[in-house]
Order: C-alpha cells, then structure tokens, then sequence
C-alpha cells in the first residue's frame, strides 16, 4: 500500500546514502539541517502552520536545524516543483497545498512537475475544509434544495482554477444540478459580500475566513466537504451523504482531497524507516502543547493527523482520483 500512496519505499537499487542503507534514521539527521519549504509567501496561513512548527519539531530531533524557507509562485507549483526533484535523503520537505496539487496535475496545469501519488507522505499538520453556503434570501436553505433545483444556482467564487472553483464544478457535476458559477470576485471576502446583497446564490469557502464573514448574517452553511463533520457546525451534513452510491464514491475521493489540505511531504523515494522517524518527530511537535497553543494564539487551526491516517486517505484518492478526472475536464 505504501508505495501505491506514494509511502516513500523507492527504488531499491538507489544510492543507500541518498536513501538511508540500513542505518539507524535518527542518527542520519544528527547535526543536520532540515529545510521545509512553504510554496507561499512568508506570513500566510500556510508560512504560519511551518513556522510556529520549527522550534517544536527542532527540540524533537535535538541536534537538527529545521530551517524554513519560501519559495512562493505558479499558485504554489514553484516550491511543490523543488520539493518533488529533492535529493529524497530526508533533509528537504514541503508543506503543499493537496487539493491545489491534485487539481493542478489533473487539469494539465502549465508548470507541473510532479506526480501527486508518488509523493513520500508525511503528516498533515491542518486542514481547513470548505464549506457549501448560501445567501439568507437565496431560497437554498439547504444542500438538497440545490441539488433539486430548477434554475441555475448562481455560486460567487474568487477566481477560476481555484480550489472552491474546482469543488463547486465537481459538486454540480457528480450531483447534476444546474449551476452557473461567477468566478470574476478578486477573493472570497468580495464573494460572500456579493453573497450577502443577493447578488449570487451560493459559494464555496474554507470554513475558518467564512464562518466569520457570515455569522450572524442569517445564510445558511449547507454542507460540508469532508469526509468527518466538523465541531463548529456539527449538525452540517457532509457531501458524502448525498447521492447514489457511485456518486458518493466519488464525492468521498473529492473530500478526502480536501482532507489533506495542509500535508508535509519529501521527494519520492525516500527511505521508509527514515521517513516514519521524521513523521514521529513531526506529528510529536504539532501535537505539543507550545505549538497548539500558539496556533490558538494565532488564530489558526491546527488539525495533525499522523502518517499512517495520511496514508489511508491518499489510498482513497489514488482509488478514486481517476473518476474525478472526467468532471475536471475543460476546467481551469
């Protein structure tokens, strides 16, 4: 299974030095450097998750140097590009964007350079799943309401070939219902204004920004798309329950994607028991105390899932990615 999800077990006739050879993986990183690379620019959300993690995962490893850098553009394909031809030894990983990688490689994005089922698989230090909502006057108080819809339900999205862009076209597809999806917004803070005003029906939108933008504003959040609910609106139905079984199997794919939104990975190939000491090291350190408290001090939400966990979601991907592809066709 490891290898299908991109477990890291490689070539075996690969350098042993570049691949670890037998010798004890924790050893190999004494005195070392680490260096993670963040595909954004510094002081987003996603520089945030990496930076905050840096003295934890240091003080695990003890004589390491975890050393963060930025190599933003191309929408995250720049530093996703440099992470996948690493020399797979250990010492330089990524933070990607998961569901803007599947999306990228499945769409024939310009600029893509990797393959995302042969990734060696880390931890997921978040996730930050999207939400299905709709305006107070949209006459969707709910997600079958759309789904039963006669007209066009009009969806207000910051930009084409975005990830709620891609969730939005997959959802309206797999599902078919009419949509018509106005993606001309410079982000998604314009978006739910227009959402607001009855300017569009309904958006798609990480539920952490959206959840303040429309609190108290009487819209509905209609589903979520996730493969487990969400404590902040438990009563919110995730996309996996609704539809026919083939449906749901591909909705399931589609949620598992955004399951494993914020994921830590090294080059493929990478040495197996080299890379189950670095994800231990890793989740340890996003799983302490300093660094969930200064995520809650941040603002943000932190969500560690371990190695093994990531790996049978990306399973699910593999599994399914296939039958996603058809609804992607044209976009972007």
């Amino acid at each position: 299974m490891l290898a299908a999800c991109g477990g890291g077990l490689g070539d075996e006739s690969s350098d042993p030095a570049a691949v670890g050879g037998g010798a004890d993986p924790g050893a190999f990183f004494e005195g070392k450097t680490i260096t993670i690379v963040v595909p954004y620019n510094p002081g987003g959300g996603f520089d945030s998750f990496v930076r905050l993690l840096q003295p934890y995962l240091e003080e695990e490893l003890g004589t390491t140097t975890v050393n963060v850098e930025n190599r933003p553009g191309g929408g995250g394909l720049i530093g996703a590009n440099e992470v996948f031809q690493a020399d797979p030894d250990g010492l330089t990983i990524g933070l990607i964007n998961y569901p803007g990688a599947v999306f990228a490689e499945q769409t024939g994005a310009e600029g893509v350079e990797f393959e995302n089922s042969e990734w060696t698989f880390l931890d997921r230090l978040g996730a930050i799943n999207p939400i299905v909502y709709t305006g107070k006057g949209s006459g969707y108080p709910d997600f079958q309401s759309m789904i039963d819809a006669d007209e066009p339900v009009r969806f207000g999205i910051g930009g084409v070939g975005s990830d709620a862009y891609y969730a939005t076209l997959v959802l309206s597809k797999v599902l078919d219902f009419p949509a018509e999806i106005i993606a001309g917004y410079p982000g998604g803070g314009e978006a739910d204004a227009a959402l607001l005003v009855g300017e569009v029906d309904a958006s798609v939108g990480s539920a952490d920004a959206t959840l303040s933008r429309i609190g108290g504003t009487g819209a509905h959040v209609n589903a979520l798309i996730g493969t487990e609910p969400d404590d902040r609106i438990p009563d919110v139905p995730l996309i996996t329950d609704f539809g026919d079984a083939d449906q749901q199997e591909v909705l399931t794919g589609l949620a598992s994607i955004y399951d494993l939104e914020r994921t830590l990975v090294a080059p493929p190939g990478m040495d197996e028991d080299r890379a189950e000491f670095l994800a231990d090291a890793i989740y340890a350190a996003a799983t302490s105390g300093g660094y969930q408290d200064d995520m809650t001090a941040a603002e943000l939400t932190a969500s560690p899932l371990e190695r093994s966990e990531v790996l049978a979601r990306v399973e699910q991907v593999n599994a399914s990615v296939d039958k996603l592809t058809p609804y992607l066709q044209g976009a972007g």
